[in-house]
């Protein structure tokens, strides 16, 4: 007797459909944008500003997808939850500073895109990497230390814009953890698929 999908499958497929299809549309949008903008042969201000929300509205689909994957598998909620509030947050600050006359002047503005910027990409970030199995103790040990070194990094990012200066004795660690975050960042799905290899 075949077996029936359960109803946690049949959400991860529904949520992931819709993440897919949203991103499609906006890419597909944002090739039109630029195909009629080409042909019409005048990029002027409304043009420029209608190509950068679509940009915008592609970028911020994609890196909400790890978030909305994890939600719709039922796992991370909270992660997942803050991961497309603040995807969400940070493309409508995109096109407000697009649309608004001198937005990106605005200092205020600026330093919340970036924090929400930050705040989105880490989030989402290690929404992606906890997409990787880590059952073996290593896998977990090294996810685990991505993640935090990550979190350093953003925490680090966001002070240095609010406080407008980014200290020398901080820039040479926060590169040593970027290279670190990349490093884990490639190791962990890596092993963990060597690991699945393994056990079939």
């Amino acid at each position: 007797m075949e077996a029936q999908p359960d109803g946690n499958d049949m959400k991860w497929k529904a949520t992931t459909r819709v993440a897919l299809i949203a991103l499609l549309a906006a890419l597909a949008m944002n090739a039109l944008i630029g195909i009629i903008i080409v042909l019409k042969g005048d990029f002027g201000d409304t043009e420029g500003k209608l190509l950068g929300t679509t940009f915008a509205l592609a970028l911020f689909t994609v890196l909400a997808i790890p978030s909305t994957v994890q939600l719709g598998r039922g796992r991370f909620y909270a992660l997942a939850g803050f991961g497309i509030s603040v995807s969400v947050i940070s493309f409508i600050l995109a096109v407000s500073a697009i649309w608004s006359d001198g937005a990106f002047e605005d200092a205020l503005l600026t330093k919340l895109m970036v924090t929400f910027g930050v705040m989105a990409f880490a989030s989402n970030h290690a929404a992606l990497l906890l997409l990787a199995s880590a059952a073996p103790k290593v896998i977990k040990v090294m996810l685990i230390a991505t993640i935090t070194i990550l979190v350093v990094i953003a925490a680090a990012l966001i002070t240095s814009v609010w406080a407008e200066d980014m200290p020398k004795e901080l820039a040479r660690p926060l590169t040593v953890f970027a290279i670190l975050d990349v490093l884990g960042s490639m190791a962990v799905p890596m092993l963990s698929k060597l690991n699945r290899l393994s056990a079939s």
